[in-house]
């Protein structure tokens, strides 16, 4: 996890300036915050030991061989004083397990590194620091092995015993609760993180929001995580954090807020990607925005982003349709109806026709309509047919389509009515061209 690693880093620079360092700063340090915190309680007394000179001079050779990456190199320097270790004091055997779990987890043999911690945190009369560090360090390396319960384990001592808390560890327990789906569990860490960031004036990292939009989402508490989303796309600006935020408008049915988001983010310069630009022309169509959605996908498929296949073209019929650019459709379903040979296309491009008065070229879609593939309603067709072809004054061939029609059950007496009409017609005209002549 990204947490962990980060803290892992931490960890290891820690870990050796401790190995190296003279004297118990560390223990003062810590001794000299509890006297702050609580003056009436008297901090425990410990033996105060350090590095002897040729300990120190040999962990230094351990330390220069480890900062260039020497890891045998150091391992073997550090041998070398485990080959005396009974003549060691505690210190001294604390701070040559610190540094082997320095390069243990810097070469990511993590087991080897518990050992290590685990023989550090053995040692009597251990500084304050040092132990803290120590565990830590332990509860860390064990997130890292996958071994959540024995992080927060180990977690929970450490908190037993520390009295500065950086928002960090506690995003590290509540990650060890949230891989293992404990997400209730975690929440509480989380939010007293965010707590101590804001008493100490530090800004959220983005690493502890997303965290904790996760744990929300999970929980199913959709409110709160669209209120994690909104800082996140505030503070730390994203693509995939405006299309969570919009998708989550989405899942509480506020689809208002699910187009002002995307419509944003896009503005922005955030909506770049093929999917998400086509939602958002979808979204711009179910908010009857269809002119956005058309500048939208016109200029998107002009740049080459959107491409001209059947499914998109068929989009862009249809927001060209509602938005009633009837003769701006033509061309595209011109295309479209070629591409895929699909009844249905022609039958678009027939109503477009039909709608700008062009009746013979509206016939010539209905009958390629019905022609095409996946023919569904051929009475319509015949019915739709039939309607322009009487328009265009082909009286015989209107009659033709409405006799077709009236084969269908649905059109039966809609197409018998046209057919005495037209009936009704050619023998006038036959009438008025006999008197004529």
């Amino acid at each position: 996890m990204s947490t962990g690693s980060s803290l892992s880093m931490t960890t290891r620079t820690r870990a050796m300036a401790l190995a190296i360092a003279l004297g118990l700063s560390a223990c003062a340090m810590t001794a000299q915050a509890a006297d702050d915190k609580k003056a009436s309680v008297k901090p425990q007394t410990k033996v105060t030991q350090t590095l002897s000179q040729a300990t120190y001079k040999q962990m230094e050779v351990a330390q220069k061989a480890f900062e260039a990456k020497d890891y045998k190199g150091a391992e073997a320097a550090l041998n070398v004083l485990k080959a005396k270790y009974e003549k060691l004091n505690d210190y001294e055997k604390a701070t040559l397990w610190v540094q082997y779990a320095a390069i243990y987890r810097t070469t990511e043999d993590n087991r080897r590194a518990i050992e290590a911690y685990t023989n550090v945190l053995k040692q009597a009369n251990l500084p304050d620091g040092l132990r803290d560090n120590s565990l830590f360090a332990l509860a860390q390396t064990y997130f890292l092995l996958e071994d959540y319960p024995k992080a927060i384990r180990i977690l929970d001592k450490w908190f037993s015993v520390v009295s500065d808390v950086q928002p960090d560890a506690y995003i590290l327990y509540a990650q060890a609760y949230y891989q293992q789906q404990k997400y209730a569990e975690a929440k509480a860490p989380i939010l007293k993180a965010l707590t101590v960031a804001k008493a100490r004036n530090q800004e959220p990292k983005e690493n502890w929001l997303g965290l904790l939009r996760a744990v929300f989402f999970e929980l199913k508490d959709y409110p709160s995580a669209i209120r994690v989303m909104e800082i996140l796309t505030s503070t730390y600006p994203k693509d995939t954090y405006f299309i969570q935020l919009s998708g989550l408008y989405g899942l509480q049915g506020n689809q208002r807020k699910q187009l002002n988001v995307m419509h944003a983010a896009y503005k922005g310069g955030f909506i770049t990607n093929v999917g998400d630009v086509l939602n958002l022309a979808r979204l711009y169509l179910a908010e009857e925005a269809p002119q956005q959605a058309v500048n939208l996908i016109t200029a998107r498929m002009k740049d080459k982003l959107i491409p001209l296949n059947a499914e998109n073209l068929q989009l862009l019929a249809q927001a060209l349709a509602i938005a009633k650019e009837t003769e701006r459709s033509i061309p595209v379903l011109v295309k479209l109806s070629s591409l895929t040979g699909e009844s249905k296309h022609y039958n678009f491009l027939g109503q477009a026709y039909s709608q700008t008065g062009e009746w013979s070229k509206a016939a010539e879609a209905y009958a390629a309509a019905l022609k095409g593939a996946n023919v569904s309603n051929p009475g319509s067709l015949n019915m739709q047919l039939g309607t322009v072809l009487y328009n265009s004054g082909k009286l015989a061939e209107a009659k033709q389509a409405f006799s077709q029609a009236s084969g269908s059950e649905s059109q039966t007496e809609a197409a018998a009515n046209w057919v005495k009409f037209i009936n009704t017609e050619i023998e006038r005209n036959q009438a008025l061209r006999a008197r004529a002549g």
